[in-house]
């Protein structure tokens, strides 16, 4: 058998295809929509140079409008976002897919999992893609936000500091009712929650999953995560090896006697949630604060 078809076998099957992670791997850039040859790579369960090597030999099935590679620029301000898992601290620029890209590679490549996963990536593209044109205006402005941090960021990091404290003290209600469908009010009221932590965030919710961590990607990394779920939550070792690897350290414990949602800022604030992180906007809930920090030293001494 030939030694250099040894090196380009298929990896072991280890991924786990999340829509969550998978929407946080799609980037705008040149105007298009593109995930970067290694997370491509991850899920079709290949290494990266593999996967590049089978689109230079079959060149004529990728056109720029499926594949290209980023300049300098593009790569500095990847690396600006914080994209670190993704790029893994390369040196030089790497290639990006658009949809069509990732389509064509599923054929060169021509694997069981490399068609499974191109089939819910792409269907993640079109999804991104529709949120993109029903919400353009608004995505439109915090881009240009975005660039404007990136181009001048020695200059306007003072401003953006003194918006962001702004922001983190506006009052929150102690009380707040959330209707069936008000998905993105939940989300929000849940997000500013999480902005005002300060040393400690504790969530107990006995049937999280992996959805529910993404509302604390926005939490600083030196903040402590401490999650509770019951034995049977969906929320897998995978999930939680993947969020830190990009956000920061997390803690999780198993504890079936917890049946209501509580989240709990650096101890003192607590927030009875009536659902499950995962479920906002499913059903009609009420979200109240427990002001009581006898009640609140209580739930937390609980869950030790």
């Amino acid at each position: 058998m030939n030694t250099k078809d040894n090196k380009e076998e298929l990896l072991p099957s280890t991924n786990i295809l999340s829509e969550t992670i998978i929407e946080n791997q799609i980037y705008n850039i040149r105007g298009k929509q593109v995930m970067l040859d290694s997370d491509v790579a991850f899920y079709f369960n290949v290494e990266t140079k593999y996967l590049n090597r089978q689109m230079q030999r079959n060149k004529i099935r990728f056109p720029e409008e499926f594949c290209f590679k980023l300049n300098s620029l593009e790569f500095k301000n990847l690396r600006c976002q914080k994209v670190t898992s993704s790029y893994g601290g390369r040196r030089y620029p790497p290639y990006v897919y658009t949809e069509h890209g990732i389509i064509a590679l599923a054929g060169v490549i021509k694997s069981k999992i490399a068609a499974e996963a191109s089939v819910k990536i792409v269907r993640q593209f079109v999804e991104m893609r529709h949120f993109l044109l029903s919400n353009g205006h608004l995505l439109e402005s915090l881009s240009t936000i975005q660039n404007r941090q990136i181009r001048f960021e020695d200059e306007t990091n003072e401003k953006f500091d003194l918006v962001f404290k702004k922001i983190e003290h506006v009052e929150i209600p102690k009380e707040n009712i959330f209707f069936k469908g008000e998905f993105f009010d939940a989300y929000d009221f849940i997000i500013k929650l999480i902005n005002k932590a300060q040393t400690s965030i504790l969530l107990i919710d006995p049937y999280c999953d992996e959805k529910a961590l993404s509302f604390f990607k926005s939490k600083k990394k030196e903040i402590e995560l401490l999650v509770v779920k019951s034995s049977n939550a969906k929320l897998t070792d995978t999930d939680v090896e993947r969020y830190s690897s990009q956000y920061g350290s997390i803690k999780v414990i198993n504890n079936d006697d917890v049946h209501d949602r509580f989240l709990i800022i650096d101890q003192t604030e607590c927030y009875s949630l009536g659902t499950s992180l995962n479920y906002l906007g499913n059903k009609t809930i009420v979200m109240t604060q427990i002001e009581s920090q006898k009640i609140i030293q209580s739930i937390i001494d609980s869950i030790k």
